[in-house]
């Protein structure tokens, strides 16, 4: 039951260390001993523990010093600390939980009242520990949702711009086409913006219908394919709006501004349990776009997708989301733009 739990000792009196040995170990925790206080920050830093047992009378430094010390570490301050003494002084009682203490136990340690009050201490420590951890993740899922439903306004102002040109042009059934194509386009985003995580065949689809509007809306300047290599991708979830930041900026930044016939290639791979993302375009590449583009725009869609993917990281682990953009050149002349895009092909 409690072989997963590790448990501290900090008293230089065999006895005491005897006793604590016989009476945790034989209940499954793991027992270290540390006789000196001089020792406890180094062997803190050795090992997590999810408690320390804490003489208040030590030789050297004090139990209560200790004490202070680690409620006073930003990284060790969340371990709660029993304090183990022979005194009664109400003091002394008062000043080691104004100092942090999490309980004391008297000397001479009465077995059962030393099995209950660990248990009662860590069993605490832990249910505070995820209620934590559950506040934490409510905001970065709160964070990433509202980042996820933040379809750029510049997209759909200009989607809105280009109805105009059709009725203005009085071309009827191309307006029809069009506002069939958005309101889907717009019904999705919503749909997909409530949830956390959907399937990678809808976000694909989503992607599809959002690159043919926006070949409509250019008057079909670059033409687009969606490469997929995946066995089964309405089995794979994953968030919402992670991919449209960069097809949005290959389009907009890179080929809107070319003179050539534009290109741009989604390629999807599966490799092993990492879902591998390709965006390549063939237009103006980043130095000149930069030059010459709306940097607001810019900075908004990017800052955007950047935050999205430190929370993701944050939620599901250090760099299983990672992005690389590679500047492509031909002939030592820019040809246009890379981005690599991985994550887990597994969100369940």
């Amino acid at each position: 039951m409690y072989k997963d739990t590790s448990i501290l000792v900090v008293d230089d009196n065999r006895q005491v260390l005897e006793l604590v040995n016989h009476v945790l170990a034989e209940v499954g925790y793991n027992i270290s001993f540390i006789p000196k206080g001089q020792f406890l920050f180094q062997r803190l830093a050795s090992q997590k523990f999810d408690l320390v047992l804490l003489d208040i009378n030590l030789p050297g430094v004090s139990g209560l010093e200790l004490l202070q010390q680690v409620k006073s570490d930003s990284v060790y301050k969340s371990i709660p600390v029993i304090i183990i003494s022979a005194e009664e002084e109400d003091e002394t009682l008062a000043k080691c939980f104004d100092l942090g203490a999490s309980d004391y136990i008297k000397k001479p340690i009465h077995h059962e009242i030393l099995k209950a009050r660990v248990q009662s201490v860590i069993s605490a420590s832990r249910f505070h520990q995820n209620a934590i951890h559950q506040q934490k993740q409510e905001a970065l899922r709160a964070r990433m949702k509202m980042l996820s439903s933040q379809m750029n306004p510049h997209f759909i102002f200009n989607s809105l711009s280009s109805i105009q040109e059709f009725v203005l042009a009085n071309e009827t059934e191309r307006v029809l086409d069009y506002l069939s194509e958005f309101a889907g386009l717009m019904r999705q985003n919503l749909e997909n913006s409530m949830l956390a995580h959907i399937t990678l065949s809808k976000e694909l689809q989503f992607l599809d219908t959002y690159l043919k509007l926006e070949r409509t809306r250019f008057n079909n300047i670059f033409e687009y394919r969606i490469d997929i290599d995946v066995e089964a991708p309405e089995n794979i979830m994953i968030p919402p709006m992670l991919l449209q930041p960069y097809l949005e900026n290959a389009i907009i930044h890179g080929l809107r501004k070319s003179t050539g016939p534009g290109r741009l290639l989604l390629k999807v791979r599966e490799k092993g349990n990492t879902i591998h993302c390709t965006i390549e375009d063939n237009g103006i590449g980043r130095a000149l776009a930069s030059a010459i583009s709306e940097s607001r725009h810019k900075s908004i869609a990017m800052s955007n997708i950047e935050a999205r993917l430190e929370l993701l990281n944050m939620e599901f682990g250090q760099d299983l989301f990672s992005v690389e953009v590679v500047d492509l050149e031909k002939k030592g002349k820019p040809s246009g733009t890379k981005v690599e895009l991985c994550f887990p092909n597994d969100l369940h």
